[in-house]
């Protein structure tokens, strides 16, 4: 699409919104009211749906807002209201041919004694239900609420499990994260926040057009909407002990909140110190032909890591509620970076056509500095009429500098002393709208969302022959979207988007020119789903378009030193990554199963090339010229037994991967590999809840060998866990959890790369072993009523940080 056709799409986006007044006429006025409780207060995530009379059929279903407040969209009105919420009886309402409720729109729900009372010592199953592509729970008066902080909880939620990275949706990898609508900034916070503090999670596995276009899936949270005004904090304590290697990891956190009429002031200090000890052996083999003579050159490694890092995060913000439609506010995150010191020992055996050649004994001590590390949001949420306006603007901007030393002894005597600097600085700004109406049977979306990005990066290095960098990226993501969700009745729900997105990339080397590069790509992205009840079953099918664009230092032609015989480099030239994907959704009862398909063209994936006849390595990453087809299919089943609340998640993800491989030691110079053996993943957890506040938990992760990408995985790992919570005072306030991790010692990696005439096997041990102990208190807290939502965040991830 050129700009021409730009401006025409921004301009039909225009006119959506300037005529939606003229197509909003309704055959029938919309069913909305309010919810509260038996003092008045409004109640949030209740579920509200409509049903025909007299055959009780879905017609339609919602659930209230922070105020509330709910509205249901559809051509069909008369008919009963169902509405339920955990610890509260469940109310039939009914509504006339008009919209009208019976009783007026304020309905008020009675608290379910019997339920409240059973709690204590039965565990509840959370409610898990399919809402278009997304699959919500409720946590709140669940056993997921008493599961520790929200990081601890959320690998529990249906639909999400524990990764190697951090918490990933099944099938998909890692979720773009919002609490309360605002886009989570610091991955820290998980850990920092209390399952008791959730009220629902929703994991959409098909997020749609108003999402950034490399954005695969999102989780959303909502914490609890505490009433009235004050002065809360919640103070928190923890100590995360490696039992491999005995250091010790202590995090504190204390945050505070003050509400005063219309305004609302929030304020954080957290505390976190990290080790991190990892070892690992490589073997490295590569091939050339020196005329003819076939050469092998080998490099055996084992490599030593040991970081230590600590610092501080401040965050501070307020939130004004103008008037019941209108709100404004903003947020500020400085992280504070004190000490950042890394260490490794590195001892390499190098080999030619099998005879040793020469050994190398190496040690690297890095330290790194952040003069500055600032981000935040500000936001207006409002309503005019019946458009809802979400606008926020977000600024990020971060400099970091690392400064490291190798010392490298050779068997012969020889010895080198190689010294680096590495200095990035980023800037980013970025801006996000939202405009949604009602129209017909339906509500329709329109927005747009831009970001622009100025990123600095230099590399100087002495005592090797590699060259100096120093390079100016910037970059430009232009994008508008609109997006359609409707109601057919009895038929099923749906939502159609389409989003157009140009991006303008300039890199810039101000030492070699010939780097340089400078391009624009235009790309439209589709997405659909449609959702329908069989009887009990939910089901929901979906199909969305998306990418992944390389991380910046991928983008960057410098060369970076990680051994004598190993370097690694960017690439401009690098595409983006095209993903086609097509997903299916199943709920009966306390049964989900997920499955997926996606066609992958592009793929970026890590490669490895022979760099001179000396045996050095180079790594960087590729496009792939074939395309990959990935395939995943998950159950999950999480039923109630009395007080036991087991959860069991089975699945597989699997690649038809193919790959034509530049090999001389085949005679034709080419050989085909083929990745296609499925990885299979188990996660069982288990939750037991007794009276006085007691809890037990009992974990096991566990992968099969299998094949990524273009990668083997050739080991099985088994994460075993244990949990004993323990909580006192009234509403739980005070909590004492101990949790040990990785029981059996048995997460340790390996795998293996083929690219033909180079061969990598790679085993990696990590400090997984550990005791957590951690203390927490809730003093009158009350939730933040901050409603930003953020902007630009998928930007942030590929500057790295």
């Amino acid at each position: 699409m050129n700009r021409m056709n730009f401006r025409r799409f921004a301009m039909m986006l225009v006119a959506a919104m300037l005529t939606t007044g003229v197509f909003a006429k309704r055959t029938s006025p919309d069913v909305g009211g309010k919810i509260v409780d038996e003092n008045g207060n409004p109640m949030s995530f209740v579920s509200v749906v409509l049903l025909s009379m007299p055959d009780s059929v879905f017609i339609q279903g919602s659930v209230s807002d922070d105020n509330g407040e709910f509205k249901l969209v559809t051509p069909e009105n008369q008919g009963i209201l169902k509405i339920s919420s955990i610890g509260y009886e469940t109310m039939y309402v009914a509504v006339s041919s008009d919209g009208n409720i019976a009783g007026g729109s304020v309905i008020k729900m009675k608290e379910d004694n019997t339920m409240l009372n059973e709690v204590v010592v039965k565990g509840q199953l959370p409610k898990t239900k399919l809402q278009g592509s997304a699959l919500v729970t409720q946590v709140q008066g669940s056993v997921l609420e008493k599961s520790g902080t929200l990081d601890e909880m959320l690998s529990k939620v249906p639909g999400l499990m524990k990764g190697k990275e951090g918490i990933e949706v099944i099938g998909k990898g890692s979720p773009l994260i919002y609490i309360n609508g605002r886009k989570l900034q610091d991955q820290d916070e998980l850990k920092r926040l209390s399952s008791q503090e959730i009220v629902s999670v929703e994991v959409d596995m098909n997020p749609g057009a108003r999402y950034d276009a490399t954005v695969t899936s999102v989780v959303r949270i909502r914490t609890i909407k505490h009433q009235g005004e004050g002065f809360g904090f919640t103070a928190m304590a923890s100590n995360n002990q490696q039992l491999r290697y005995g250091q010790s990891d202590p995090n504190a956190n204390f945050k505070a909140n003050y509400r005063y009429r219309s305004w609302d002031f929030f304020g954080q200090v957290n505390f976190w110190e990290r080790h991190n000890t990892s070892f690992s052996y490589a073997s490295q083999q590569s091939f050339y032909k020196d005329k003819s003579e076939l050469i092998q050159l080998e490099q055996d490694n084992f490599f030593r890591s040991d970081w230590h890092g600590y610092g501080l995060n401040y965050i501070f913000g307020t939130n004004w509620q103008i008037s019941n439609n209108h709100s404004v506010g903003f947020r500020v995150q400085y992280n504070d970076k004190l000490y950042d010191r890394n260490h490794a020992d590195i001892k390499t055996d190098y080999y030619r056509n099998g005879a040793f050649e020469d050994h190398i004994d190496g040690k690297e001590s890095e330290k790194g500095t952040e003069p500055y590390s600032w981000q935040g949001n500000t936001y207006y949420n409002g309503q005019v009429g019946k458009l809802n306006i979400d606008l926020n603007m977000d600024f990020y901007a971060d400099k970091s500098e690392t400064n490291d030393r190798s010392d490298e002894t050779y068997g012969t005597g020889r010895m080198n002393h190689i010294s680096s600097t590495s200095i990035t600085s980023d800037r980013m700004v970025a801006e996000k709208l939202v405009l949604t109406y009602p129209l017909w049977i339906g509500v329709l979306g329109v927005g747009n969302e831009m970001s622009f990005v100025n990123r600095n990066s230099s590399y100087f290095i002495t005592g090797t022959a590699i060259p100096a960098t120093d390079s100016k990226t910037k970059e430009q993501n232009i994008a508008a979207f609109i997006d359609y969700g409707f109601s057919l009745g009895k038929i099923g729900q749906g939502n159609i988007g389409l989003r157009y997105e140009h991006v303008g990339f300039d890199y810039r080397d101000r030492l070699n020119a010939e780097s340089n590069l400078k391009r624009y790509t235009d790309d439209l992205f589709p997405s659909i789903a449609f959702s329908r009840m069989f009887g009990n079953v939910q089901t929901s099918f979906s199909y969305s378009k998306k990418t992944v664009r390389p991380r910046y230092w991928q983008l960057s032609s410098a060369i970076t030193y990680a051994n004598a015989f190993t370097i690694q480099s960017g690439d401009p030239t690098l595409e983006n990554q095209k993903n086609h994907e097509l997903n299916l959704n199943v709920r009966w009862k306390w049964v989900t199963l997920s499955t997926s398909w996606q066609r992958m063209e592009k793929q970026l994936t890590q490669w490895s090339f022979l760099y001179n006849d000396d045996g050095v390595i180079m790594i960087k990453h590729i496009n792939l010229d074939k395309p990959i087809n990935r395939y995943s299919a998950f159950a999950n089943a999480s039923p109630t037994f009395g007080v036991w609340s087991p959860s069991l998640t089975m699945g597989i993800i699997g690649f038809d991967t193919k790959l034509d491989l530049a090999d001389p030691r085949e005679a034709t110079g080419t050989r085909q590999v083929c990745y296609k053996k499925p990885l299979g993943i188990m996660q069982f957890n288990n939750t037991i809840r007794l009276k006085h506040s007691w809890q037990f938990e009992f974990g096991c992760d566990y992968q099969t060998r299998g094949d990524y990408v273009n990668m083997h995985v050739n080991y099985t790992s088994c994460d075993v866990s244990a949990t004993i919570q323990k909580c006192w005072l009234k509403n739980d306030a005070l909590c004492l959890r101990v949790s040990a991790y990785n029981l059996l010692q048995s997460t340790n990696q390996d795998v293996g790369l083929d690219c033909g005439y180079y061969t990598l096997n790679q085993w990696t041990r990590s400090n997984n072993h550990r005791l957590n102990i951690s203390l927490r208190y809730n003093f009158n807290a009350t939730k933040s009523k901050y409603k930003g939502s953020g902007a630009g965040q998928d930007t942030i991830e590929r500057m790295g940080k």
